[in-house]
């Protein structure tokens, strides 16, 4: 199904600047796409095959990803576009930190929508963001910070076990992940978190750790809100869906696979209220978990960025770079768009999702939305190149052997 958003808007007075070449550059390139008809430049060093074969995406190879490499690739397209506005759009933390850095020194033509650093910086450490979320009487899980910095001994955790622990900001960890290391741990006992405070002091860690309460429930008990706030601090767009299924790979656990969009109009307002009272500018991606038992909501991570699966937006009927560009290219103040259409997103064969629902009711619905044909790929864009089309049904088709290695069967508490 092609996903029912916003008519296409041609333009040709601005490029859309890409920085990275993962998978989710890609959908990123067919929002700015399907909302102007153009395609994006995309500065990188490793493209996935998807992005490589990809008629909606120029790229701009650099020898690596260095500051200095991605600064001169950014002006190597500024270059080949004189007069135009480069609308840059980076969807990592550490490649939102990245052009953080390098915007003093890029051409005057670039644009960026993202919020004053020291926001960034509040809000994506975990702890901070929490502090925040109960000052305005966002529920969050009970938490304790460990600082792995130094060689004293960490105290035991005070958190009731089970619980989960994690990295408190997540640009400090990712060379972590190729020495091994998961993106999430679960810990039945002090023993566990022992060996995991001692694993990470030996391969050089020295940042913090969270210690979480466990929220019960399953994968499909995990929402996600997408804002947009204007440069006036104002909301332009709300977005929402429940995740059906995560990925269970150590390295991306978490992420959403497939998701049901649904509108969540009660969150959106109270999170504008906080986003509008702190200031904050551009894109944030907000998660919670919700308890099957209780029906508790609790925040747990901001993501000052747009998201990799934010071509959910446009499943339930908006493009989210309509709200950008209106906003840092038109200097318009529209009011905001709800995305409030149903629909099944997924990067994962729909059967094997449907695997993983338990709940009678979301399975009901889910089974309906299928039917009715709303299921929407980011993968897989009608009109682009055949090759591009099948890298992105490869894709899909991998996530069977990950789930039947890293999660085959559902369990209670997604571990």
């Amino acid at each position: 199904m092609q996903p029912t958003a916003q008519p296409i808007m041609p333009r040709e007075d601005f490029v859309p600047l890409i920085i990275g070449g993962d998978w989710s550059t890609y959908p990123l390139a067919r929002e700015f796409h399907e909302a102007f008809g153009i395609p994006s430049a995309c500065v990188l060093a490793y493209p996935v095959d998807i992005v490589r074969h990809s008629r909606i995406i120029n790229m701009e190879l650099t020898a690596n990803m260095s500051d200095a490499e991605v600064a001169r690739g950014i002006e190597r397209v500024a270059k080949r576009h004189p007069g135009k506005r480069l609308v840059v759009v980076a969807n990592s933390d550490d490649r939102v930190e990245q052009v953080e850095r390098l915007l003093p020194s890029l051409p005057d033509a670039v644009v960026f929508g993202d919020a004053p650093h020291e926001l960034v910086s509040r809000v994506s450490d975990k702890v901070r963001f929490q502090e925040l979320c109960a000052s305005y009487g966002l529920d969050v899980p009970a938490t304790e910070v460990v600082r792995l910095a130094g060689p004293g001994p960490v105290p035991p955790s005070s958190v009731p076990f089970p619980v989960v622990a994690k990295p408190s900001v997540s640009s400090e960890y990712v060379e972590m992940y190729l020495k091994g290391f998961k993106k999430v741990y679960f810990a039945r006992e002090q023993a566990e978190l022992d060996r995991l405070w001692a694993e990470l002091r030996a391969a050089g860690f020295e940042g913090d750790f969270l210690v979480q309460e466990l929220i019960s429930g399953d994968d499909t008990c995990k929402d996600n809100i997408i804002v947009y706030c204007g440069s006036d601090g104002s909301p332009r767009l709300f977005a929402s869906a429940t995740t059906i299924l995560e990925d269970h790979a150590p390295m991306y656990f978490g992420n959403a696979v497939t998701m049901l969009t649904r509108p969540m109009p009660e969150l959106w307002d109270r999170l504008a209220r906080m986003l509008s009272d702190i200031g904050w500018r551009g894109f944030a991606s907000i998660d919670l978990k919700r308890d099957p038992v209780t029906g508790r909501a609790a925040f747990m991570d901001f993501n000052p960025r747009v998201g990799s699966n934010s071509y959910y937006v446009c499943a339930a009927g908006a493009n989210p770079m309509y709200a950008l560009v209106r906003d840092l290219v038109d200097g318009e103040k529209d009011e905001p768009a709800r995305a409030e259409r149903e629909a099944i997103y997924s990067r994962a064969p729909v059967s094997l999702a449907r695997r993983y629902v338990r709940d009678p009711q979301l399975l009901a619905r889910f089974d309906e939305l299928v039917r009715a044909g709303r299921v929407v790929s980011p993968l897989r864009m009608r009109g682009d190149s055949l090759r591009s089309q099948l890298m992105g049904r490869v894709m899909e088709l991998n996530y069977v052997r990950k789930f039947r290695q890293y999660y085959p069967e559902p369990t209670d508490t997604s571990f």
